[in-house]
């Protein structure tokens, strides 16, 4: 869900992109006020909250007479991302065993690739090039573009601090490294085992993303550590 801050500031949720570890770590840390609009709301759909979200929005009306629309266009924004490569691994750990659309009948930002779930890693990354070449860079684009400060899965917890400094809240680095890990999958096929080829495919279909956040580095480590030739 979209997070309100108590001083205003919403938290951005992106899906598998540790977005659970940081709503634990306002409520530790007294910043988190509530929930706005739907768990993965983009900051359009956050903007736009009495459209998108109008049965939500009404409904916490009498409690929070002070949320308003303006209010929630002018706040200060922020999410996280991680490497692509990572993000298709931990979907389909996610997923695997056990695909299904999520909140048929609404929006949900994996419905593009709803139909690409497969418990062979490769053929579920192969389907998604085919259906939906550069997915997560769209998705990233959906997230980030009209935010205020984007952060690294990678490195969350030090990324959530200078977030939070960002819109002036101060908070204890020592404590948030204390928030113990939330969501974690288990893998029920296994573990992902890349094909070098599909996993240079990926790679040139999310080149987008990997330039725009930093990767590069960290995709030419995974090159060489995660990819096997198939049989």
């Amino acid at each position: 869900m979209a997070e309100l801050l108590r001083n205003g500031a919403v938290f951005i949720h992106v899906p598998k992109c540790g977005g659970n570890w940081v709503r634990a770590a306002l409520r530790d840390q007294r910043l988190w006020r509530c929930r706005i609009g739907y768990k993965h709301s983009t900051p359009e759909r956050i903007d736009d909250v009495w459209r998108f979200h109008r049965w939500q929005f009404v409904k916490h009306l009498p409690t929070r007479p002070d949320v308003t629309p303006g209010k929630l266009r002018r706040a200060y924004k922020f999410c996280f991302v991680r490497n692509p490569v990572t993000w298709y691994e931990s979907w389909w750990k996610f997923m695997a065993g056990d695909w299904h659309p999520w909140e048929v009948g609404r929006w949900h930002p994996q419905r593009p690739i709803d139909d690409c779930g497969d418990d062979d890693f490769n053929r579920f990354v192969e389907n998604v090039l085919r259906e939906r070449p550069g997915y997560v860079s769209e998705m990233y684009d959906w997230y980030a573009r009209g935010v205020d400060f984007v952060g690294r899965t990678e490195s969350l917890t030090d990324d959530l601090r200078r977030a939070l400094a960002g819109c002036g809240l101060d908070v204890d680095i020592e404590a948030l490294r204390r928030v113990p890990a939330e969501n974690v999958s288990e893998p029920r096929c296994g573990l992902p085992r890349w094909d070098a080829t599909v996993l240079e495919r990926l790679v040139a279909s999310e080149r987008d993303a990997i330039e725009a956040y930093g990767y590069e580095r960290q995709v030419a480590a995974l090159r060489e550590e995660r990819a096997v030739t198939s049989d």
